[in-house]
C-alpha cells in the first residue's frame, strides 16, 4: 500500500511539474508576443523559419560565452521567431496580414516606429513597452522587387526584455541575417 501511495504521489508531482513548466513556457502570454497567422497555406513551407523558445535560448546563451555581453542579452529573451516566405507574385495576403496584425498589436498599445510604403517594399516595425522597458519587437516586411524570385514576406517577433541598441549584436550571435538593409 505505501509503495503504490508513493508511486501516486510521484506521479502526481512530475505531472504538477510539467504541467507547471509547460504553463510557464507559454510564450502566447508574453506581452510582447504577436501571432503570426500561418501564411503555409498560401505560399508553402518558409524558406527560412527560427522557432527559439526560452529554453533553446538559455542553452545559446551558456554556448555563448565567448562574448558574454550577447550571452546576457540572449538570456532576456523570451522568444525569437522569424518566418520568411517566398510570395511568388501572390503578395495580397502577406499585405492582409500585416494589416491585420498592425491594426491588432495598435490596439494592444503597440508603437509603430518605422512605416515604409513603397511600390516595391512595404515594412512595418513596432515595440511593446511596460514601464519604461522593451518587451516586445515585431518586424513585418513585403519585398515586392521584379524579380518574382525575389519576392518575399518576412515576420519576426521578438519576445522579452530588448535593448534596442544591441539587436544586431543578439541576431548576429544567433545567426540569423535577415538582410534588412
Amino acid at each position: 500500500m505505501k509503495k503504490l501511495l508513493l508511486s501516486a504521489v510521484i506521479f502526481l508531482s512530475s505531472s504538477l511539474f510539467f504541467t507547471g513548466n509547460a504553463s510557464a513556457n507559454d510564450i502566447t502570454q508574453e506581452r510582447g508576443y504577436v501571432d503570426f497567422a500561418n501564411l503555409e497555406e498560401v505560399y508553402g513551407e518558409p524558406k527560412v523559419m527560427v522557432n527559439l523558445n526560452t529554453t533553446m535560448l538559455g542553452f545559446i546563451s551558456k554556448m555563448n560565452m565567448s562574448d558574454p555581453e550577447a550571452a546576457e542579452l540572449i538570456s532576456k529573451l523570451k522568444a525569437v521567431r522569424v518566418q520568411i516566405y517566398n510570395m511568388a507574385g501572390n503578395d495580397k495576403p502577406a499585405l492582409d496580414l500585416i494589416a491585420k496584425v498592425s491594426e491588432d498589436i495598435k490596439i494592444k498599445n503597440w508603437l509603430p516606429i518605422v512605416s515604409v510604403n513603397q511600390a516595391d517594399e512595404k515594412v512595418r516595425v513596432f515595440t511593446k513597452i511596460t514601464d519604461d522597458i522593451m518587451d516586445g519587437l515585431v518586424v513585418m516586411v513585403i519585398n515586392n522587387s521584379e524579380a518574382r524570385d525575389e519576392r518575399e514576406a518576412v515576420f519576426i517577433n521578438i519576445v522579452g526584455e530588448i535593448d534596442p541598441a544591441q539587436i544586431n549584436k543578439v541576431t548576429e550571435s544567433l545567426n540569423i541575417d535577415v538582410d534588412l538593409k
